[in-house]
């Protein structure tokens, strides 16, 4: 289902209450903002806002009732009948009808890339701070590349031919071995599946590159037969990115296709601007992390904005134990597997994501836009895969294994980098036993 978000939904007709509802049962919260809404009486972060548009003044009405009622930088999703975006202000659009999982996985997609465009100018910011300079991070202007995959039919050739006329690169895989040889020698923008009467072979291909970590994020489109909404439903539930039904015409094939692949170049260099941040001015060498006193510019960087109500984001302190006895490890293996945790951390963790180690045997690592659904779903990730790991001790036939105490620290208004820092490492510390005299 994903993580609960903040949406804000507008629209003037009867059926925005509806969506709303059925976005809600799907851990959407939506907050309905009419013409006449007044401001908001309180600051809040909003993840994504949504028009259910009739006509591009709808757009236009959407959009000033957002900035009336909550004035700030969110990812601008319009459900309409025809196409109004993307535009300066549009992020994204989706084509009526449509169901309400698509929806909200359009606007999951759009808060992530949005996420992490936010954190990569905040910390090209903080590395400027250690001497890093901005804008190394080359652009691909490079046309479009899509994946075909299915049978030689019609729809392939116009797919083709509209994709053609903007110079964007069509390479058709006839049979999903092929596909798969393409998808792990090159990376795509988008894959395009036919699923004309091959509705199972275009679901398990979905599902597949969900699976795999560099696919994950490579929108899929299916070329469809009319499906029912169950159809439908299944679909993007298999991580499908949107549905081009028969009767698509060949300009808004294209502009589909394109709008999805121009999300992932955005996603893709807001990674690649996440990574150029990685170098010897703010790793620590021993353990791939962030060294603590970057972090802690970071965390007060990232404090500064939560005040302006741009963003916000919570702590989890990790403390690594060993085990105790016999089993205990000597100490030069000790620190080799502490090391072994970070390196996984760093690969457990989102790219937006940022980890330090603070102590011997305690780390910390920002997670912003998460809940504290989300935080217990890291803290128990990272403890499961550390406590099935086992580490290697002086003695080869004695391989020992790591427990992990996690605790997650919402901000506090106010306080510094500091004093977040200290209140975190704090949380970790066990009360020691009282000794009754005798």
């Amino acid at each position: 289902m994903g993580r609960e978000l903040d949406v804000l939904v507008f629209g003037l007709s009867d059926r925005v209450e509806a969506l709303a509802e059925k976005l809600g049962r799907l851990a959407l919260n939506c907050r309905l903002v009419r013409a006449d809404s007044p401001p908001a009486r309180r600051h809040h972060y909003w993840a994504v806002a949504v028009i259910l548009a009739e006509s591009d003044r709808d757009v236009e009405d959407g959009i000033r009732a957002f900035d009336r009622f909550a004035p700030g930088e969110r990812p601008l999703l319009v459900v309409g009948p025809d196409s109004f975006g993307p535009t300066d202000q549009v992020d994204a659009w989706v084509r009526e009808p449509a169901p309400a999982v698509q929806v909200a996985a359009r606007i999951r997609a759009l808060f992530r890339l949005h996420t992490m465009e936010i954190m990569a100018r905040r910390r090209t910011e903080v590395s400027m701070l250690y001497g890093q300079k901005p804008g190394l991070v080359e652009r691909h202007d490079q046309p479009p590349c899509v994946l075909y995959v299915g049978d030689a039919s019609p729809r392939f050739m116009a797919l083709q031919h509209t994709l053609a006329a903007v110079n964007a690169d069509v390479i058709a895989a006839f049979s999903s071995y092929s596909a798969f040889d393409y998808l792990h020698e090159r990376a795509f923008d988008a894959v395009v599946l036919n699923a004309s009467g091959k509705r199972d072979i275009a679901f398990t291909i979905s599902s597949a590159m969900r699976r795999n970590a560099r696919l994950y994020h490579t929108p899929v489109l299916l070329l469809t037969d009319e499906v029912d909404p169950g159809a439908a439903e299944e679909a993007f539930a298999r991580g499908v990115s949107d549905l081009l039904p028969p009767r698509t015409e060949d300009g808004e094939l294209r502009e589909r296709v394109l709008t999805l692949t121009a999300e992932r170049r955005r996603r893709r260099e807001a990674k690649a601007i996440l990574e150029s941040c990685r170098d010897t001015r703010s790793l620590d060498i021993e353990t791939g992390l962030f060294h603590s006193a970057y972090l802690v510019s970071h965390i007060q960087d990232l404090l500064n904005a939560a005040g302006r109500d741009e963003l916000n984001f919570s702590l989890i302190a990790l403390q690594t134990l060993l085990p105790e006895g016999h089993e205990r490890p000597d100490e030069v293996s000790a620190e080799k597997a502490r090391r072994q945790f970070a390196a996984m951390l760093r690969h457990l963790l989102r790219t937006e994501d940022a980890a330090a180690r603070f102590e011997e045997d305690v780390f910390l690592a920002v997670l912003p836009f998460t809940d504290p659904v989300g935080i217990d779903c890291v803290a128990a990730r990272v403890a499961a895969i550390a406590e099935c790991t086992a580490f290697e001790s002086d003695d080869p036939l004695r391989p020992f294994r790591l427990s992990v105490r996690a605790a997650p620290i919402q901000t506090r208004p106010g306080e510094t980098a500091e004093a977040l820092v200290e209140r975190a490492l704090r949380s970790l510390v066990r009360p020691r036993p009282i000794i009754a005299s005798a």
